[in-house]
C-alpha cells in the first residue's frame, strides 16, 4: 500500500530560545514536522541546525513567504513578521499590481523573476515600470523594497477614472502621477486630504522640452500673500512639510498662487538641500521663482507649516500676519533669508531650540527616511573647537544603529546628568531632526569632567573610553582571553608585524593575524566591536589601502567554541599559526585541524617543524556536528586626514546605502563664526566594496572617486555590531 508523500510545512521562529547548547533566533526559517508528544521538530535552513520546540515559538509560512524571508538577512526579517498583511501581499504579487517602493516611487509590476534558493524555495525580483514621468522607465527591485501593494483590479479602475478627467496628453500623464498617491492612500487607510509632498506632480522634474522649449518667466499677481487669505505664512517664511515616510523637509516659501489644472492654492518652496524630482523653480516649462537645480518644490499650500525648529524663539502668536509689508523681518529674520543662514545666526546668538518631544526616546533613522532627513548642509552634528573626534564617533554610533542605546537608559548612581545630556540633547535631536547644535555638543564635553576635552585635539577611542568607562561606568564592550587571563576593553587596536605579502588586506585578515600573533581569543561574542587599524600616530599607515569587511566572521577567534577542521569539516582540535600563510593551503585563512588531518598535513617535510596549539571546546560536542558561524556586521568607518576625523555610515541593508559625514565641512563668519556640518550620500563606496581584493588592489588611486579614496586610504576605525545580541547587552 503506497503512502502519500507528506507536503513540506515551512515555519519561522517568532521567539528566541535555547535548545541544549544551540541558540535559535527570531526570524530563522525552517521546515517543521509534528511529533507525537505535541512538540514540533524543526530543521533550520539558515544554519543547518535541528531542534524540538513547542508550536507557540513558531509561525507557519507558505512556500512563497519562506522563500522571501530566507532571501533577507536575519535582522531584517523582524519587521516583516510584525506586518503580516504586507508580507502576504508582497508574496502574492501579480503582474499589473501597483506597488510603492521605499524610495517613495510608485510603479506597476511588469514581470516577476525567480531564482532557485533552496529546494523548491525561490528568490524573486520584481520588474517595476515607474510612474514618475511619461517615459515608462523600468527598475528591477527586491520585494523587500516594497512598502505598499494595491491589487491590479483596483489600480486599473483608479487609473482609468483619473485619466478620464483630463483630455490633453500632458495633463493625462501628469494626472497619472497624481493618482498614484490615491492608490497607496486607499491601501494604507489615509484620506486624500492627508496626502504628502512626494505625491504632488509639481515635484517631478519634467524637462522643458516636453512642454515648452523656451519657457518664459511668468509674473503672477499671486506672488505675494497679500492676495490670499493666509494668516500664518508669507513669501520668505521658513516652512516644513511632511514626506511620505513622515520625514520632515524644510525650506523657504518663494511663491504662492494657482497652477493650471489645479483648483487649490499651491506654494513654491526652495528646499535647504537637493531632492530628486524637484526643479529649479519651474513647472511645466513656466518659471515661477528661481533657485538652484533640484531644490524647487510645488505643493499644496495647505500642507505647509511654519518651520518648527524655530517656533520657540518666535512670539506666542507665531509668524507675523500677512498684513505686514513685504520685506518686514519676522522675529529678527529678514524675509527671504535661507533657513540654513538663519539657523547659523540663531545658534551664534546663543539661542537653543528646545522640543518637548525630544524628551521621549527616538529610534534610529531608517533606510527609507535617511536621505530626506539627514542629507544636506547643516545636517549631522555641528563641530566646534577640535570636536571632530567626538562628532564622528557619536554620529557613527547613534544615527542609524541601536547598538549602544542601552547606555542611554542604564540605571546610574552617578553621572545621570551626562546620560541625560547624551540622550536628550545629542541622540534624540540627531534622530528626530537630523541636526545637533555645537552648543549641545559643548555641553556634553563640559560634563565629562575633563577640561582638555573641551578644546584639545583627541582621538575617538580616548573619548569613548572616558565616556563609557570613567564617566558612565558601562561594562566593557570587549572581553579578550590571553594566557588564561581575561582583559576587558572598549576598542581593540590591531597589532601585527609588517607583512609585504599583504598588498590590500581586509579587516578580517588583519584581525585574524593580530589575534594569532598575540595568542588571543574573544571570551564572548561582542555586541559592538570597535577596531582600530594598524597605524602609528596620525601620519604613518602600515598599509596604503585597507578593505573593511562587510561581514566579520569571528567563529575561529572565539574561546571554548567548537570549530570545524579546515580540511574535512569535522571537529577541529588544534590550530597552526605557521600554516596560515602556506601557499599550498589557501594562504591568509585560519588553519585548524582534527587529529587525523593534523597528522596528514604536518607529515610534509616543510611543515614538520610547525608548532600547533590545542583548541578549547566543550567536551560533549559531537565530532560530526554542524558548527554555526558567528558573524558581525559593519555599520560605520571613521577616517582621519591631517588630524581631521570624518565618518562613513551604513544607513541600511542595501549595498549602496552609505553616507559621508563631516562636522566641519564649511564655515561661515570667520573666526567668530560657526562650522557648517554636512552629510552626503556616497553610494559609490558600496560599489567598490563589491569588488574582489585583487580588483581593489589593481585600482589606481588617482582614478579613484574622492569619497572612495578617503574610505579605503584614510581608515582609522571600523565599527561592527551583532544585531542578535545588542538588544540583550
Amino acid at each position: 500500500m503506497s503512502s502519500k508523500k507528506k507536503a513540506k510545512q515551512y515555519c519561522v521562529f517568532i521567539k528566541d530560545f535555547k535548545d541544549g547548547r544551540q541558540y535559535f533566533l527570531t526570524g530563522m526559517v525552517g521546515i517543521c514536522e509534528r511529533e507525537p508528544n505535541r512538540k514540533v521538530k524543526v530543521s533550520v535552513l539558515d544554519e543547518q541546525m535541528h531542534c524540538t520546540t513547542v508550536i507557540t515559538n513558531l509561525k507557519l509560512l507558505s512556500k512563497e513567504e519562506a522563500g522571501f524571508l530566507l532571501s533577507l538577512k536575519l535582522p531584517d526579517r523582524s519587521r516583516w513578521l510584525c506586518n503580516d498583511e504586507l508580507l502576504k501581499s508582497v508574496c502574492s504579487l501579480q503582474r499589473n499590481d501597483v506597488v510603492q517602493l521605499s524610495t517613495n516611487k510608485v510603479g506597476i509590476v511588469k514581470d516577476i523573476l525567480s531564482l532557485s534558493l533552496y529546494s523548491e524555495l525561490k528568490k524573486t525580483h520584481i520588474v517595476v515600470e515607474l510612474l514618475d514621468g511619461i517615459g515608462g522607465k523600468t527598475q528591477t527591485v527586491h520585494p523587500s523594497e516594497i512598502v505598499c501593494v494595491s491589487s491590479s483590479s483596483s489600480a486599473t479602475a483608479s487609473l482609468h477614472a483619473e485619466e478620464r478627467k483630463l483630455s490633453s496628453e500632458d495633463e493625462e500623464a501628469q494626472q497619472k502621477l497624481n493618482g498614484r498617491s490615491n492608490l497607496a492612500s486607499q491601501r494604507s487607510g489615509i484620506s486624500s486630504s492627508e496626502t504628502n509632498v512626494a505625491d504632488y506632480p509639481a515635484c517631478s522634474s519634467l524637462s522643458s522640452a516636453e512642454h515648452h522649449k523656451d519657457p518664459s518667466e511668468v509674473q503672477h499677481p499671486s506672488n505675494t500673500a497679500m492676495n490670499l487669505n493666509i494668516p500664518d505664512l508669507e513669501i520668505g517664511s521658513m516652512v516644513e512639510v511632511k514626506a511620505k515616510n513622515n520625514a520632515t523637509v524644510y525650506g523657504v516659501l518663494r511663491w504662492i498662487g494657482k497652477l493650471s489644472a489645479y483648483e487649490e492654492d499651491y506654494a513654491g518652496i526652495e528646499l535647504d538641500y537637493e531632492m530628486k524630482e524637484c526643479t529649479d523653480g519651474t513647472f511645466k516649462g513656466q518659471r515661477f521663482f528661481r533657485c538652484a537645480s533640484n531644490r524647487g518644490m510645488f505643493i499644496k499650500l495647505a500642507e505647509c507649516k511654519p518651520d518648527g525648529r524655530f517656533l520657540s524663539s518666535l512670539p506666542q502668536d507665531g509668524f507675523k500676519s500677512s498684513s505686514c509689508p513685504k520685506g518686514t523681518p519676522v522675529d529678527g529674520k529678514p524675509i527671504g533669508e535661507n533657513t540654513t543662514t538663519y539657523l547659523l545666526r540663531t545658534l551664534s546668538s546663543g539661542k537653543v531650540v528646545e522640543d518637548e518631544d525630544l524628551m521621549e526616546d527616538v529610534p534610529p533613522v531608517t533606510e527609507s527616511e535617511a536621505l530626506l532627513k539627514m542629507e544636506g548642509r547643516m545636517k549631522g552634528i555641528q563641530g566646534h573647537y577640535n570636536s571632530c573626534y567626538l562628532d564622528s564617533a557619536l554620529f557613527s554610533l547613534f544615527s542609524f544603529s541601536p547598538v549602544l542605546d542601552s547606555i542611554l537608559h542604564l540605571p546610574l548612581k552617578q553621572e545621570e546628568k551626562v546620560q541625560e545630556i547624551l540622550r536628550r540633547e545629542i541622540v534624540n535631536p540627531l534622530r528626530k531632526t537630523g541636526f545637533v547644535s555645537a552648543e549641545s555638543v559643548m555641553k556634553l564635553r563640559k560634563s565629562l569632567r575633563c577640561e582638555s576635552f573641551t578644546f584639545e585635539e583627541k582621538d575617538p577611542e580616548e573619548f569613548l573610553t572616558l565616556l563609557l568607562h570613567q564617566v558612565l561606568a558601562v561594562d566593557p564592550l570587549i572581553k579578550i582571553r590571553s594566557c588564561d587571563k581575561i582583559q576587558e576593553c572598549y576598542s581593540y587596536q590591531i597589532i601585527m608585524e609588517q607583512d609585504n605579502a599583504l598588498k590590500v588586506p581586509s579587516v578580517q585578515q588583519l584581525l585574524e593575524r593580530s589575534f594569532l600573533t598575540c595568542n588571543l581569543k574573544f571570551e564572548e561574542i561582542p555586541s559592538c566591536l570597535i577596531i582600530q587599524m594598524p597605524r602609528f600616530g596620525k601620519a604613518y599607515k602600515m598599509f596604503p589601502k585597507i578593505v573593511p569587511s562587510l561581514e566579520l566572521d569571528i567563529t575561529d577567534l572565539l574561546y571554548n567554541t567548537p570549530r570545524e577542521c579546515f580540511i574535512c569539516g569535522r571537529l577541529a582540535e588544534v590550530e597552526c599559526y605557521q600554516c596560515v600563510m602556506d601557499p599550498y593551503l589557501m594562504p591568509g585563512k585560519n588553519k585548524q585541524f582534527c587529529c587525523l588531518c593534523n597528522k596528514q598535513v604536518h607529515i610534509h617535510r616543510k611543515r614538520q617543524d610547525h608548532v600547533t596549539q590545542k583548541l578549547d571546546f566543550p567536551v560533549d560536542v559531537s565530532a560530526t556536528a554542524l558548527f554555526p558561524r558567528y558573524k558581525l556586521e559593519l555599520f560605520a568607518v571613521l577616517c582621519i586626514q591631517t588630524s581631521h576625523y570624518v565618518s562613513f555610515v551604513k544607513y541600511g541593508p542595501s549595498k549602496t546605502s552609505w553616507l559621508f559625514f563631516d562636522s566641519m565641512a564649511d564655515r561661515q563668519g570667520g573666526v567668530k563664526g560657526r562650522n557648517i556640518p554636512e552629510i552626503k550620500a556616497c553610494p559609490q563606496v558600496g560599489e567598490y566594496l563589491t569588488m574582489s581584493e585583487e580588483e581593489l588592489a589593481s585600482v589606481d588611486l588617482k582614478q579613484m572617486d574622492e569619497f572612495a579614496k578617503r574610505f579605503f586610504c584614510d581608515m582609522y576605525m571600523c565599527m561592527y555590531q551583532c544585531p542578535a545580541l545588542y538588544l540583550y547587552r
